[in-house]
């Protein structure tokens, strides 16, 4: 039986011979490509596996990578690279790329890709061969996923213990920074990640805070509360296949920054209470880090039931407002957590059994996500269900100046909060 082969598109002679010696390591036949042309000519002659270096200029590895999808859409392709963004790992996955390697290549990183790799050709077989469409599989995991979460072998997270502590101790309106600095001082990590936010432009910085008790005399015990609440949710979730933990990164930032320009909007437009605004945004769309996990835990653990990261998508955007509202109500967050959770994609918000403070944060939460999706932040292909960005702009009455002023304030907070997000 002849050895499956892999084509390695790469002009970098150095990288490209180390990958080669490690794919034949593991029993593969490599070849190698300089060049966009030799690329299609050998993919067109048969090979099993390309590894395409994406950055490549000499490659022109966006371009190759659309024309090899168009041509051959049934090659696995793993993209390979040393200055990966996360953009460019969510754009090569929305390509049907397998997987994504950084340079150097090593040996398990490789390994593990070809058996994603040989996972997907073969569920790709399968279903071609019992005549079943992607939808209809897709439908079936979902179905599966649901029925797991119900009988409780796929539990819904808990809510992590300082968000627990701190919801009972902000409960008390007149609460010290003392009782604060109790529940922050339990974890070191997220104390950390308090210290790094608050020194941010963002949040103010005149002078360096280096001690807790500085940053909740400065920021107040609500902002303080924020920080860490957010800190805390981004600990909840950690991913080991490069495919998934690449387009959570992209969807955390994407959050976590749509929320501060949220809070933003809100202080604006005076709202009584910008901090839960800021809060409600950074939990409405909980439900896709859950979903996102669910679905990186199911292909780690059955090698024989792949979904391409499309469809993972797919399944996702549709399904992830009932899980989130689910999740935040287990949480108990309250009532306009769980609303706009819920309800964040409706067609319109202007309806009677919504109080003028839920729409008003609704359209809040949609003007923040339509500027993020604007600016190239969500992970989906084309824009997401809800309201127009015009039709909130109007029903918030902000003028023409003031919606310059938010759209580039994006940027601006992204640029800001980058180092504090990862």
């Amino acid at each position: 039986m002849s050895k499956r082969v892999a084509l390695i598109a790469d002009p970098d002679e150095r990288a490209a011979g180390e990958l080669a010696r490690i794919v034949d390591a593991l029993g593969m036949a490599s070849q190698t490509a300089r060049s966009s042309a030799e690329v299609m000519s050998r993919v067109e002659k048969g090979v099993d596996v390309v590894f395409l270096d994406l950055k490549s200029p000499d490659l022109r590895g966006g371009q190759l990578l659309g024309d090899l999808r168009e041509k051959f859409p049934t090659t696995p392709v793993v993209i390979v690279t040393g200055d990966g963004r996360k953009d460019d790992v969510v754009f090569a996955l929305r390509y049907g790329c397998m997987d994504w390697i950084d340079k150097p290549a090593d040996r398990t990183g490789v390994a593990d890709a070809l058996k994603r790799v040989s996972r997907e050709t073969r569920r790709t077989a399968s279903v071609a061969a019992a005549g079943q469409s992607g939808a209809t599989q897709l439908r079936g995991m979902i179905k599966e996923i649901i029925g797991r979460i119900k009988d409780g072998t796929i539990g819904l997270p808990e809510m992590p213990r300082v968000l627990s502590e701190l919801q009972k101790v902000m409960a008390n309106l007149n609460v010290s920074p003392e009782d604060v600095l109790r529940v922050l001082e339990k974890d070191p990590s997220i104390a950390a990640k308090i210290l790094a936010t608050a020194n941010t432009a963002t949040y103010g910085g005149r002078g360096r805070i280096s001690d807790l008790k500085s940053a909740v005399t400065r920021l107040g015990n609500r902002t303080i509360a924020s920080i860490a609440q957010t800190a805390a949710l981004r600990g909840m979730f950690s991913f080991r296949l490069p495919a998934f933990k690449a387009v959570f990164g992209k969807m955390w930032t994407g959050h976590t920054v749509t929320a501060y320009l949220a809070r933003e909007l809100a202080s604006e437009l005076r709202d009584p209470d910008p901090e839960e605004v800021y809060l409600v945004c950074l939990l409405h769309n909980s439900g896709e880090q859950f979903m996102l996990r669910v679905f990186a835990e199911i292909f780690q653990r059955q090698s024989g039931q792949v979904l391409s990261m499309e469809e993972v998508l797919n399944a996702i955007r549709e399904t992830h407002s009932v899980f989130g509202a689910g999740l935040l109500k287990k949480w108990n967050m309250g009532d306009l957590c769980e609303l706009v959770a819920r309800r964040h994609h409706d067609d319109a918000y202007d309806t009677a059994d919504l109080d003028a403070r839920q729409r008003r944060v609704l359209h809040i939460v949609n003007v923040a996500d339509r500027i993020a999706e604007e600016k190239g932040m969500s992970v989906y292909g084309d824009l997401s269900p809800g309201p127009d960005i015009g039709v909130s702009y109007d029903a918030l009455n902000l003028s023409t100046d003031r919606r310059t002023h938010f759209a580039n304030r994006f940027d601006e907070l992204l640029a800001d909060m980058s180092q504090t997000l990862a």
